[in-house]
């Protein structure tokens, strides 16, 4: 049989019951407008790392196209089907445009190596703080 209970300490229980459940709300509360701003913080890093490297990728493209690499140097008409053929040779670029082109490469990738160790701090940050969190919601036995 179970053991008979004043009302008092019923409605005492009922009350402590429900502070608890009330705090492990709020804690579930904080945890999940923590993480909905982490993953902004994170999405947002994200999205500009890709950005620099999109972009980083459509500048080198622009500045060294591959069709612009070589000059056709002569006409020559191949013997056996008599149809012309081009002899091309490399184009020489200038030491000043490979240097520029050297100079924002480093640049551009430099801005990507910041915006990636940023992304991984952000993220060793969130995972600790979800540990931390994780060791607050145990419960506690009195």
């Amino acid at each position: 049989m179970l053991p008979a209970l004043s009302s008092q300490n019923i409605a005492a229980r009922k009350e402590q019951l429900q502070q608890e459940a009330q705090e492990y709300k709020n804690k579930i509360d904080t945890q999940v407008i923590t993480l909905k701003t982490e993953a902004t913080k994170v999405g947002t890093a994200t999205l500009v790392i890709g950005g620099v490297l999109f972009g980083t990728y459509l500048l080198f493209k622009w500045l060294s196209p591959a069709d612009k690499k070589t000059k056709v140097k002569e006409i020559v008409y191949d013997e056996n089907t008599n149809l012309p053929v081009a002899v091309k040779e490399p184009k020489e670029e200038s030491w000043i445009i490979s240097s520029i082109k050297g100079y924002i490469m480093s640049f551009l990738i430099a801005i990507a190596k910041d915006k990636i160790l940023e992304a991984i701090s952000l993220m060793k940050e969130s995972i600790n703080a979800d540990a931390d969190d994780n060791n607050n919601l145990t419960p506690t036995t009195e």
